[in-house]
């Protein structure tokens, strides 16, 4: 009856956190990566899964945590970031990525392939999914083979859009069966798979977009999760950002084990890092200050590739850059100006931060510190924050 939160985030200040709390809590921690974050080719972190592998690996050195609390992921692994090519060439390097995610040792892998590519209809039906399913995870088997590995695996064909951005529908009980059949077949000659598919996707009617949240609403989605559990399966729930602890609590009590976050906590980091240019700005030079936040904005107005067809036409454009839910400056964090500018605001309190600053913008810091359980430290400060919500999530999954 026990769920597992998943951090879905390539930011190192976020696991960092993620991993202090599972060993404050002594228990597992599942991090992934999309292939938008990290692939063959390096993905917005400039990391291969391999890179992403040792990144973790040495801060669960440094953390002093036993490797084997920590499961590495990876989240709509399909065709997702080449899905404007066409299908041939695009399911080709989806099956590079699969490849590449196996042979790093990723435990569970979430393959996607609901997306129409470049020369696919606007939907693509239950079968093409399943189909092009069935290829990803051939090649999934192949390489787990070699390395004598058994990856476990969350399939489905109703996939929320990969970092939020809408109000997810609810899939239908109706549409449920025709996947499953279509999986089904798809699968006869490999009947042991199903030992190892474990969860399947499926709408929740949850989601979020640059300003509102959609919640949970367990009602709606009684029937539908029966309907996958009887499969023997159970349910991964995309897109949980922003819900109230008693909602997440909620969906692991109605048989959702995998609950997904990862603009929520960058949202934190975010949040966070505006609060530390704010007390900057109150009493740091003018000529010695990061300027963070106008660093962001003046990169993200020159590239806007990550953000353009996210957020809508806006007269105070700078508003939704920093303030969006939907948090599209986390794929900036990792450009030359943005962590330069982050290095000069850490150091700017690497001797500490005026208790009063701390109690008029980080309330809840202000009295651990006063009792030596927080260090008066601005990186502690921001995991703190990333901290807060994954308490939420800790709170939910054991039920």
């Amino acid at each position: 009856r026990k769920g597992v939160y998943s951090i879905c985030s390539s930011n190192i200040y976020v696991i960092e956190a993620a991993l202090e709390v599972a060993k404050e809590k002594d228990d597992y921690i599942l991090i992934e990566v999309t292939p938008h974050q990290v692939n063959q080719y390096g993905g917005y972190s400039g990391m291969t899964p391999e890179d992403f592998k040792n990144l973790v690996r040495r801060l669960v050195k440094e953390k002093d945590i036993g490797e084997e609390r920590v499961i590495l992921g990876g989240d709509h692994i399909g065709p997702l970031p080449w899905q404007k090519e066409s299908s041939s060439m695009a399911m080709k390097k989806a099956k590079e990525l699969v490849k590449a995610f196996i042979e790093s040792g990723y435990q569970k892998i979430h393959i996607d392939c609901s997306m129409p590519l470049g020369d696919d209809p606007y939907v693509l039906g239950h079968e093409v999914i399943a189909k092009r399913s069935r290829e990803l995870i051939e090649v999934a088997e192949e390489t787990a083979k070699n390395f004598n590995l058994k990856p476990v695996y969350i399939i489905g064909t109703d996939v929320p859009k990969a970092g939020g951005g809408e109000e997810e529908g609810i899939t239908t009980v109706e549409e449920f069966k025709k996947s499953i059949t279509a999986f089904k077949r798809f699968f006869k000659d490999m009947p042991w798979i199903w030992d190892r598919i474990v969860g399947f996707v499926i709408m929740l009617g949850i989601g979020f977009n640059y300003d509102s949240v959609f919640p949970y609403e367990r009602e709606r989605t009684r029937e539908i999760i029966k309907e996958v559990l009887r499969e023997g399966l159970f349910v991964e729930a995309h897109s949980t950002d922003y819900q109230t602890k008693e909602s997440l609590k909620n969906m692991v009590e109605d048989g959702i084990r995998i609950l997904k976050v990862g603009p929520a906590l960058t949202s934190a980091f975010r949040r966070a890092v505006f609060l530390l240019s704010v007390i900057e700005d109150e009493f740091i030079e003018k000529n010695k200050r990061s300027d963070i936040k106008n660093v962001l904005l003046d990169l993200m107005l020159k590239d806007d590739k990550h953000w353009k067809n996210y957020y809508k036409e806006s007269d105070n454009i700078k508003f939704d850059i920093w303030y969006n839910l939907l948090d599209r400056v986390r794929y900036y964090w990792e450009y030359k100006p943005v962590k330069e500018a982050l290095d000069i605001l850490f150091k700017n309190f690497s001797s500490g931060i005026d208790m009063r600053f701390i109690y008029q913008y980080f309330y809840d810091s202000y009295f651990l510190i006063r009792d030596g359980k927080l260090r008066n430290d601005p990186v502690d400060l921001v995991k703190y924050e990333i901290k807060r919500v994954l308490d939420d999530y800790h709170f939910a999954i054991n039920i």
